[in-house]
């Protein structure tokens, strides 16, 4: 692939036209013509990518039932008189969560990659990009598994450290209104920007980390290098894209939840509900890819056009063949 020079950091480009083209391809993906096999390969490999990465809302409205006093001390006794067996418990349910975390996020990690080729080529395909992004998503997942446990543990300090707080100032017996400020303060000034830093962070991998390994079939560092470049020559660019993005994931959730009470739960049973909410996939995906095809001609190739052929295995990620 040719060099080309990057556009200059003063240029302005669009986050509000790539929707309109985005609604467009998805439109043109999964309508003209409507083909049910390749909705359903498009959806797995949606359903893919976002494994294990949905809350669902199980458990929102949990409360503990009536009389349930009595069986929290009879348990909590159960625990004081086999502390040892609670212990083996716990260690076996931490690992089986870890094992079943890691498996998410390194099949979701090729997902990623295989959804992503699917909407650029406007097709339906599993097996193919499956063996073909393998090198791509397991550098990804091995840099997804870093950078979660960086934020895990400075979470891990912040929340730990909150709690100290609160037992320095005897917050169960004297809540007072210094104890409630400084509580406060630390939510605000500390724990909330590190979240919102976490999410950007997320935003970060999926929307720019990702699309640039397909493109340039790089290693994940890589990858995360030349996107905290594009973030720092149009900042601007990428604050507005930020918040037009969290605009358009509340309509999605939006109506994600009345599609989800309209089927009567069944949207929301997994690959089934990514197999019904299959547009607003896409149109997430093709929102994305299509802002970034402004910031160069080097990421041209994101923007989804009928005449991009699909690759073939001698073919480089992004479609063109290796020098």
């Amino acid at each position: 692939m040719d060099s080309h020079p990057p556009p200059s950091g003063s240029a302005r480009f669009s986050v509000t036209a790539p929707v309109s083209t985005a609604l467009d391809w998805t439109g043109r993906v999964l309508f003209r013509p409507f083909d049910l096999g390749k909705w359903f390969a498009l959806g797995f490999c949606a359903w893919l990518a976002w494994i294990g990465q949905h809350g669902g809302g199980v458990g929102a409205n949990w409360r503990v039932p009536s009389g349930a006093d009595g069986g929290l001390s009879r348990a909590s006794q159960w625990v004081q008189d086999h502390l040892a067996l609670f212990v083996v418990l716990v260690a076996l349910a931490l690992i089986v969560a870890i094992a079943f975390t890691l498996l998410c996020t390194w099949l979701s990690s090729r997902g990623k990659l295989m959804f992503l080729d699917g909407v650029v080529h406007d097709r339906g395909a599993v097996v193919e990009p499956w063996h073909r992004y393998r090198e791509q998503g397991d550098s990804l997942f091995g840099f997804r598994v870093v950078v979660g446990s960086i934020c895990l543990v400075v979470l891990g300090i912040l929340i730990g450290s909150m709690v100290a707080l609160l037992v320095a100032l005897d917050f169960d017996h004297d809540p007072g209104l210094a104890t409630i400020l400084a509580i406060s303060g630390f939510v605000l000034v500390l724990l909330l920007p590190v979240l919102v830093l976490m999410g950007l962070v997320g935003v970060a991998i999926n929307d720019l980390v990702v699309p640039i390994q397909w493109v340039r079939g790089c290693r994940a560092t890589a990858a995360w290098t030349e996107a905290c470049g594009l973030i720092a020559r149009h900042a601007g660019t990428f604050v507005r894209y930020a918040l037009l993005k969290l605009l358009l994931a509340l309509v999605i959730v939006f109506i994600s939840c009345c599609l989800v009470c309209v089927t009567c739960c069944i949207a929301g049973l997994p690959y089934i509900g990514t197999v019904i909410l299959l547009p607003l996939y896409v149109f997430g995906r093709s929102y994305s890819l299509h802002f970034l095809s402004q910031l160069g001609p080097d990421y041209a190739a994101l923007a989804s056009r009928a005449d991009v052929p699909p690759p073939t295995s001698a073919a480089t990620p992004g479609g063109e063949a290796p020098a």
